[in-house]
């Protein structure tokens, strides 16, 4: 049985949309590939959250790009990138976390990410139910 982990990534607030995801994808990503190795999960996908490409001015003084929403509050939406990883079984997503093959790698990996993400809240989803026009969910 499959198991699904999103990650909820925050941009780092020096970093422009734009940057956050050329490192996620250019730098984060091939080292994460490279350590991981056989360990690498059978999906990783990354879904960004559109935003403004023009900086707004805010109260404090900080650069803000607001999310493109369809609906609510953009300065609500704090996330930039919603990851999905997808495992085999509850071994393969333990030998990634763990990363038994190379030491130091989760280490290394993490330390990594503190040059992009603020934080990274991660947690493993359940079932999954899809309500669709046809069904009865």
């Amino acid at each position: 049985m499959t198991i699904r982990v999103l990650m909820l990534v925050y941009r780092r607030p020096d970093l422009t949309p734009e940057q956050f995801r050329k490192h996620y994808e250019e730098i984060h990503m091939p080292l994460t590939r490279e350590v991981a190795g056989d360990t690498f999960p059978l999906s990783h996908t990354r879904r960004y959250i559109p935003r403004s490409a023009t900086p707004q001015d805010t109260t404090d003084g900080k650069e803000k790009y607001p999310a493109i929403v369809a609906g609510g509050n953009p300065a609500d939406v704090q996330v930039d990138c919603v990851t999905e990883l997808i495992f085999r079984d509850k071994e393969h997503l333990q030998s990634y976390f763990e990363m038994p093959h190379a030491p130091g790698a989760a280490a290394k990996l993490e330390a990594e990410a503190e040059n992009f993400a603020a934080k990274y809240p991660t947690m493993i989803v359940e079932d999954c139910v899809e309500t669709t026009p046809g069904s009865t969910a």
